[in-house]
């Protein structure tokens, strides 16, 4: 199984054949699509990226991909309860919506808050994933000062039609099901998925009488490419996704926090669409590629308490864009060892309250948009024999309601003669526009909006160090990483009205942390992993950030038996230094406090029948830790989960 580890950290690691790490050591030309404007072979890029591939999540079993990302480096989930609850990924320190989500190229943030909430997101029909970890606003713009998951949906592998079913059962009334029909041809390629799982969940308020909070997820995605010409070709790409979330009552100023969670009746209802269509032409041999790409995402948004609507409304984007690639060394653009790119688009953002019966005056019914325009340029080259790699980027942001903006950044990667030592830097600056609820307020009224704020700033760099050892049996990767924000957005609350407003604070926010990760797999099918990640974030006051262990440690084994068939697995995660506000009466989110250390064990087994049949099963918390990731909210118990994997 690939697996390899670069600039680890944050959690538990790569699991032996499971979570892949940046690059594998075994096949040195692995490619990370999303690391520029045009794809560079992980041992050339010179940021830190962590790879998790389709055979690593189904030997998981990840059913969502927040469980994959809860064991990779420099990443920090927080989740409110259970499945389906609104769920919050950190990089490095970073807020929410400092983080990008793509999935097959597609901006899929919700511009009400910049960010886009994981729970929506089942790991079915997934290829791979990239987390780019660092600013990566001068490739992607805003919402990356953090990072970028970049999420890549599957396609057909062989010639011909294809196809794979799953159904699975589990405590809590969970159910889950998913079929894929994927074909290949000689100048037409399609790929088909739907997916839906359901469960009961359990009470996350804790209360004696309450009712469990339950989630019901449907997930269609489709892909299409046809080449026109050998140097022509035309896709598309469609997703749907509906999920409707129970969940509880918070209250602000409750007397205990045993108080601040209670049972309620509310429910989210989500239902978002993205598609896109896009052309590739070659030119010149292949030296010369260019891209046309237009995307759009609709994402309508309802909440109700006894099935009586709270809020409802409707947030948009159309982006559209033109890249083109020129290869300087007289090879095709994919094999270049020089590349200079260009790329410029368009991107537009609306915000709209559905429904006069919830707002007090009827202007906040109106559509609320901005635009953008981005320039980018990117120059890749290869020197020393290919030992040592550079890649620059800069961009310029053109906005309509903001100062303009202006990034960079800078990647190194050398690899030392001794061909298992590798070095790796980068240095960047990032951008983070306000988001439409900052700037334009929402209904009912809790949040008002400020539009004289300014975008968020951040400059970072990091350095590592990888080796591999033992005939690629081993690697060891240490990473430090720095950064500062400024223009920090927080928000003051007016306890007599109950009313938020966001403002930009003063001074700058430090975040600086080590990731450390180590790997070995022996020749009898065993594999052990590790990892450690210190993380010291302040905000502008030198307090510490919430929701950001300090400390992770993450363990993994895994165990293929001698008949090649059946895997177990075991994996072992523990947090400590973790902060939260607290909202009880006597502190109303002025003060912190500190949540208990936890560790977390889950156990997975997997037996390949046949050629084309699989068994699986999972335990989750195996020794059924009591936790919590955000002050309040119960994190889920023990649970088992048994599933069958057909391929035809």
């Amino acid at each position: 199984m690939k697996t390899t580890l670069l600039a680890a950290g944050a959690t538990l690691l790569a699991a032996g054949p499971a979570l892949a790490q940046q690059t594998d050591p075994f096949t040195l030309d692995e490619i990370i699509v999303g690391a520029g404007l045009t794809p560079i072979e992980a041992a050339r890029y010179g940021r830190a990226v962590t790879v998790v591939t389709a055979e690593e999540l189904q030997e998981r079993q990840i059913r969502y991909v927040t469980d994959a990302l809860r064991a990779l480096p420099g990443v920090a989930i927080s989740q409110s309860g259970g499945a389906g609850t609104a769920t919050a990924v950190r990089m490095r320190g970073s807020e929410n919506n400092h983080v990008l989500v793509l999935i097959d190229g597609v901006d899929v943030s919700n511009p009400s808050t910049g960010a886009y909430d994981l729970s929506n997101l089942l790991a079915d029909d997934i290829e791979r994933i990239e987390v780019l970890r660092g600013p990566q606003s001068s490739v992607y713009g805003s919402n990356a000062i953090g990072g970028v998951i970049n999420i890549v949906t599957k396609t057909a592998s062989m010639p011909g039609f294809e196809g794979t079913a799953t159904v699975g059962l589990g405590t809590q009334e969970t159910a889950g099901a998913s079929i894929a029909l994927r074909y290949t041809g000689d100048r037409a390629r399609f790929s088909f998925s739907s997916a839906r799982r359901v469960t009961d969940g359990f009470d996350i308020s804790n209360d004696t009488d309450g009712s469990a909070d339950g989630t019901a997820n449907t997930t269609l995605n489709a892909r299409a490419e046809f080449d026109l010409t050998e140097d022509i070709t035309i896709g598309a790409t469609l997703r749907r996704t509906e999920q409707v979330s129970d969940y509880d009552a918070f209250n602000w100023g409750a007397a205990s926090a045993e108080d601040l969670v209670t049972d309620g009746a509310y429910q989210s209802d989500v239902t978002n669409i993205f598609g896109a269509l896009h052309a590739r032409a070659d030119a010149w041999d292949g030296r010369f590629r260019s891209e046309l790409r237009y995307s759009a995402g609709d994402m309508d948004t309802m909440h109700t308490l006894s099935g009586t609507p709270t809020s409802d409304y409707t947030t948009t984007r159309t982006d559209l864009s033109y890249r083109g690639s020129l290869a300087l060394d007289g090879a095709d653009v994919e094999s270049s060892a020089q590349v200079l790119s260009g790329y410029i688009e368009r991107k537009r953002e609306t915000f709209q309250n559905n429904d006069a019966t919830l707002v007090f005056d009827a202007s906040m019914l109106d559509k609320q948009s901005r635009t953008l325009l981005g320039y980018v340029l990117e120059y890749r080259g290869s020197f020393l024999q290919d030992a040592l790699t550079v890649q620059a980027t800069a961009r310029h942001d053109d906005n309509d309601d903001f100062a303009d903006a202006d990034t960079w950044s800078l990647g190194l990667s050398y690899t030392l003669p001794n061909q298992t030592t590798r070095l790796h830097a980068s240095a960047g600056t990032g951008v983070q526009n306000p988001t439409m609820y900052e700037q334009f307020g929402y209904n009912p009224g809790m949040w008002n909006g400020n539009p004289d704020l300014e975008p968020e700033k951040s400059k970072d760099w990091d350095i590592g160090i990888e080796q591999r050892f033992l005939g690629d049996r081993g690697v060891i990767d240490l990473t430090y990483f720095r950064s500062t924000l400024t223009n920090e957005i927080s928000s003051t609350y007016d306890v007599n009205t109950g009313i938020s407003t966001p403002y930009n604070e003063d001074g700058q926010s430090d975040r600086e942390g080590i990731e450390l990760s180590a790997e070995y797999s022996f020749d009898n099918g065993l594999t052990l992993g590790a990892g450690y990640t210190w993380l010291d974030a302040t905000d502008p006051d030198g307090e510490v950030e919430v929701r950001r262990p300090e400390r992770e440690l993450g363990l993994h084994a895994s165990y293929l038996l001698p008949n090649d068939k059946t895997l177990i697995g075991a994996d072992l995660r523990h947090v400590s230094g973790l902060w939260d506000l607290d909202y009880t009466a006597a502190s109303l989110g002025a003060n912190r406090i500190r949540l208990d250390d936890y560790t977390v064990v889950n156990l997975t087994l997997q037996h390949e029948v046949n050629d084309r049949l699989t068994l699986t099963a999972r335990i989750d918390n195996l020794f059924d830790e009591d936790y919590q990731e955000i002050y309040g909210y119960d994190a889920p118990g023990r649970s088992v989960y048994a599933g069958l994997t057909a391929r035809f």
